[in-house]
């Protein structure tokens, strides 16, 4: 297996990450966003609850962790 590439460039803009254009976003029932507690139609590609904002923001907070561990590890 060849090692996977980095991807070049700065990541996607704030809202721009995450595109739920797709009606198998949306749900006729609200319920509580999995991230925020507050009520959303919206569903994420594993049909829980979550609002696209919620959604972005808990991505970028992965991605700063995980940076700092590989950074603390050396592999950055």
């Amino acid at each position: 297996m060849p090692p996977r590439r980095r991807r070049s460039g700065p990541p996607p803009a704030p809202g721009g990450l995450l595109v739920w254009s797709s009606s198998a976003h949306w749900s006729d029932q609200a319920r509580p966003c999995r991230y925020c507690g507050k009520l959303t139609h919206l569903r994420d590609s594993k049909r829980s609850p979550a609002h696209k904002v919620c959604a972005e923001g808990a991505l970028a907070e992965q991605q700063q962790e995980a940076e700092a561990v590989y950074r603390a590890q050396g592999e950055l």
